[in-house]
């Protein structure tokens, strides 16, 4: 792959998409940004100004910034990385554009079938990050993760595996993410959300973050409880649950899986990739939160924990 007359658009300047632009120009592809608003104003003045994980140095990548796209602008691959609440926007900005390929790195409870009633059928695949930081002063601060926590997850609607699919695939490699391919990635984003509401509604029960959620042992427990509901569910609805790890939720006992949390919520890692998004992303996580509870209810089932967690929001 020629790098360097691969060209890539990422819609929203936020963390996740700030991250897979430095990531990208770091290895050679030309890479633009979409941006609006203070994010706009903020990058035009002072460029997508990150630090390198590796010398904790301040560096700039080499990236270019656009606030309006032309329906003639050609770009090999399109990340649109906004938030939930944002995506049928973003899908509805750049709808008329020629390029054919857009990767949504956005959480679904609901399917697809909206969306590409937006761009057309056959432009999206679906996606999302493995990932995760802040922007603290104009600075972007990340973390990768690692696959055996969640790599950067990619599928066709269809399939799995298709040519364009295996392109993005090698993009992504050799941009230095852990990247997988799955063959359903709707029921991906639903497992993927059963995990996640839950961990962000704990912070929201608490209050606070994950240090305070780690010494809360009623957020900590109702939080055990609603991860082992909420992958009940999955499975008697028939959702495959994906990755097949995550089915340690229904299995595990909840007296470990509160040891297993507590523990978990102490780090910096829970910091970086849960409770920072959870803190900057309450509208999403509460539209999101509300939306499986309505999933589960159109399959007859009432989520008793969720439910108790969403009081706080």
């Amino acid at each position: 792959m020629d790098k360097s007359n691969t060209k890539i658009l990422i819609v929203g300047a936020g963390v996740i998409g700030s991250i897979y632009a430095v990531k990208l120009s770091k290895v050679g592809y030309s890479v633009t940004m979409y941006a609006r608003s203070r994010r706009l104003d903020e990058l035009q003045e002072n460029g997508l100004v990150f630090q390198n994980t590796n010398t904790n140095r301040v560096e700039k990548a080499d990236v270019k910034i656009i606030s309006t796209l032309s329906d003639e602008d050609f770009y090999d691959f399109i990340f649109v990385t906004v938030r939930y609440e944002q995506i049928e926007a973003a899908l509805s900005d750049i709808k008329s554009n020629c390029s054919q390929n857009i990767i949504t790195l956005v959480n679904n409870p609901f399917g697809y079938d909206k969306w590409e009633g937006i761009v057309g059928k056959g432009r999206i695949i679906p996606a999302f990050p493995g990932a995760g930081g802040k922007i603290e002063s104009g600075v972007l601060c990340y973390k990768i993760t690692t696959r055996l926590v969640q790599s950067t997850t990619i599928g066709e609607l269809s399939s799995g595996r298709s040519p364009r699919v295996m392109r993005l695939y090698k993009l992504l490699k050799s941009s230095d993410f852990p990247v997988s391919i799955c063959n359903d990635m709707d029921a991906w984003q639903k497992s993927h959300l059963a995990m996640v509401i839950p961990m962000a509604n704990s912070i929201y029960f608490d209050g606070g973050n994950n240090y305070t959620t780690a010494q809360n042992k009623e957020a900590i427990h109702n939080m055990s409880l609603s991860l082992k509901e909420n992958f009940v569910f999955l499975k008697a609805s028939g959702i495959a649950v994906t990755p097949f790890k995550l089915n340690v939720f229904r299995f595990c006992p909840v007296w470990i899986l509160n040891i297993i949390l507590k523990q978990l919520y102490r780090t910096k890692f829970s910091e970086i990739l849960i409770s920072n998004h959870a803190l900057n992303a309450k509208q999403e996580m509460g539209l999101l939160s509300n939306e499986f509870a309505e999933l589960a209810r159109s399959k007859g089932f009432y989520l008793r924990y969720l439910k108790k967690q969403s009081h706080s929001l």
